[in-house]
């Protein structure tokens, strides 16, 4: 039997907190549950638990980041059947700033 690495440890704990959640407060609630439960250091931690969020939020995606063709300063996700996206740290943070300014929408329902 293997032992569950920190991101499995992560990942189920993000998939046992109540839906819909802000990805703020799933993020420092993972973070303080690793550094409590697994006595590991606050910064691998934080990482672990953004690691883990973006594995489960990109679970039934076909696009990936292209970690060969992106450096320091871009990322590189590829669509199959698409154009390659590009962002650069400037476009991210740009990303950022505006994602904080604007108000979430409302969670709808799909059926």
């Amino acid at each position: 039997m293997h032992a569950l690495t920190i991101n499995d440890a992560a990942c189920a704990y993000l998939l046992k907190m109540p839906r819909p959640y802000q990805r703020t407060v799933a993020l420092e609630r993972c973070t303080s549950h690793l550094v409590e439960s697994h006595g590991i250091t606050l910064e691998r931690a934080g990482l672990a638990a953004l690691q883990a969020l973006a594995e489960l939020e990109t679970l039934n995606q076909t696009a990936y980041i292209d970690a060969e063709a992106s450096t320091a300063h871009v990322v590189v996700v590829r669509r199959p059947g698409r154009n390659a996206l590009a962002f650069s740290v400037a476009d991210l943070l740009r990303l950022h700033a505006q994602e904080r300014s604007t108000p979430m929408p409302p969670a709808t329902s799909q059926h």
